[in-house]
């Protein structure tokens, strides 16, 4: 956290402010430990076919699918957590 010497105003650090509009954007998150390689493009096809708000999905660096729904991501969650080669976190 950093603040200016004159007004003493604390300004938000970058990764406070990402952390922010990821939690106001996708308040859901559903984290995996391993998604079998195959069911990756499944899942973001399924997504794209049923889900009715933004979706966003991290397979690279760490594993999870983000939405802005609950309800998307409690079926997601019913669909996916247990598919082939998949382990929820």
């Amino acid at each position: 956290m950093a603040t200016t010497s004159e007004t003493k105003h604390r300004v938000a650090t970058l990764e406070e402010i990402l952390a922010t509009r990821v939690k106001k954007d996708f308040a859901y998150r559903i984290n995996f430990d391993k998604i079998g390689y195959e069911s990756i493009k499944l899942m973001k096809t399924w997504c794209e076919e049923n889900c009715q708000g933004r979706w966003h999905s991290e397979t690279i660096h760490a594993l999870y699918f983000q939405f802005e729904l609950e309800r998307d991501a409690f079926i997601f969650k019913l669909k996916w957590a247990s598919a082939e080669g998949n382990k929820l976190r």
